[in-house]
């Protein structure tokens, strides 16, 4: 099984691999690589902190499934199909959707508000969404607190769509600076395990809790 050490370790590395992408600039556009390796490691990091999560859950690693399979949402006669980062199903039952961002914005937001709106009315058994961003952009404390009240966009957002529960856990402490970003090396920021402790648990939570 994977630990907080671990996940911490390949953190590291994908920043140095932003670094070393970023340091390359001159001679070949990097901007791509740096962004992809960032979103890549959010996804790596999140995977892990469910496997973790279920572990605390049943030693049955065959009952837990994650996939990113599309889901057909049918309205009238068109079929739109959608899926979030991670689709995570147990006993083949999907219950928890996750986006995983390297930073969210509030437009970004809005959209994963509507893809979750959709989710839970094509599939009922969903219990749980949450964001998982490497960093906040989302304005409010979820770059100050680990157990964040959130800011105001967010909370007025969630109130018009009060049948889904969307819940943002931030990895890294502090606001994301794009005067200052994390693949310069002075403005490295470590990942904390008491923000990965609080991620696995809501994880934990959210598999306990059913509809």
């Amino acid at each position: 099984m994977v630990t907080i050490e671990d996940i911490q370790h390949k953190y590291e590395v994908a920043l140095r691999r932003c670094q070393e992408l970023y340091a390359g600039r001159k001679i070949k556009d990097t901007a791509g690589g740096v962004r992809y390796t960032k979103g890549k490691i959010v996804e790596d990091i999140t995977r892990d902190l469910v496997r973790i999560a279920w572990s605390k859950v049943s030693p049955d690693e065959a009952r837990l499934k994650i996939d990113k399979k599309k889901i057909p949402i049918k309205t009238n006669g068109e079929i739109y199909k959608l899926s979030q980062d991670l689709h995570v199903h147990i006993d083949d039952i999907f219950r928890i959707g996750i986006e995983c961002k390297s930073y969210t914005e509030v437009a970004m937001y809005k959209r994963v508000l509507v893809d979750a709106k959709l989710l839970k009315k094509a599939v009922p058994s969903i219990s749980a969404f949450f964001i998982v961003q490497l960093e906040n952009f989302l304005g409010g404390d979820y770059g100050v607190k680990i157990e964040a009240k959130g800011s105001d966009s967010v909370i007025t957002l969630n109130r018009i769509c009060p049948q889904v529960n969307i819940k943002v856990i931030t990895l890294l402490d502090g606001d994301r600076d794009i005067k200052k970003p994390l693949h310069i090396p002075e403005y490295f920021k470590p990942l904390r395990r008491e923000r990965l402790d609080y991620a696995i648990e809501q994880f934990r939570y959210a598999m306990l809790t059913k509809i």
